[in-house]
Parts: C-alpha cells; structure tokens; sequence
C-alpha cells in the first residue's frame, strides 16, 4: 500500500536480519525491545487480525511458533509473548512482536496490565454482561457464517 512503511520495506525485503519468510509472512530479528525480540510482518497490507485471509493464518501462525520455539530454546525462556498493537498512525500494518521471557526479567504481563488498569480501570461486567456480550459476538459470528454460505 503506498504510504505504508512497512509495504514499502516489504517488497525490498533484503534484509539480512530475515529468520524466515513464506508466502504469506516474514519473520525479522529486531532485537528492539528485549534481547530476542523479533518480529512478524503479513505481507499483504492488512491493518488488523481481522482483515487476515483464512488461508494466510496457517501460514502467519507457522512462523509465529516456530520463532517462539526457536526462542525459547536460545534463552531458556519459560515462554514468548505474542504481542500485536499496532496503533500509531505511522505504523498501521499488522505484525505480532514475539518477546521472550528471560527467566531473570520481570513479567511484561504485570507492565501491560498496570499501564492499561492505570488507562481503563478494570470494569468487573456482572455475569449478565459478560452473558450478553457472548450472545452478541457469538449471534455476530453465525451471522457472517451463514451469509458467506449464501
């Protein structure tokens, strides 16, 4: 998409930090935030998880997990963190950071939450609103089956 970044870098695609690609996605080492941090780029322009084909996900979540593992076995890391934000308006083209979790370092969980408790204080919805908000995504979801199906 011209205008986008990371399209842009995308079809150069030469660079040599490149772990693995396929025809759907490309797995970078960014070493950005945490030593290991890496990165996965679709290679399409697609702006959320939603606008994801379902014949990209297979592919997009191979390397995923296959980077986690690979990271974990690096750093002995209990774990990797799949995160996907994406928000700014310079950086509108979905990717997952994959940040593993050292076993010396504290949680990114603890963080994340304290920022977003600290931004949106916890709501504790009541049994019933927890109930109407699966009614709705689950009635939204039959919905859009049953009309691809048409």
């Amino acid at each position: 998409m011209e205008g986008c970044p990371t399209c842009e870098w995308l079809q150069k695609a030469n660079d040599p930090n490149i772990i693995l690609q396929n025809e759907y996605a490309l797995a970078l080492a960014s070493d950005g935030w945490r030593e290991g941090h890496c990165v996965i780029f679709l290679k399409r322009h697609v702006i959320s998880v939603s606008g994801i084909e379902p014949n990209e996900y297979a592919s997009v979540m191979d390397l995923v997990a296959r980077v986690s593992k690979a990271l974990e076995i690096k750093y002995g890391a209990r774990k990797t963190y799949v995160v996907s934000i994406g928000d700014s308006n310079k950086w509108q083209h979905f990717h997952f950071h994959l940040l593993p979790k050292h076993r010396n370092l504290p949680s990114y969980g603890v963080y994340a939450v304290q920022k977003l408790n600290e931004a949106e204080p916890l709501r504790n919805p009541s049994p019933e609103q927890q109930k109407a908000l699966a009614d709705d995504l689950r009635n939204i979801i039959m919905k859009a089956v049953s009309l691809s199906k048409m």
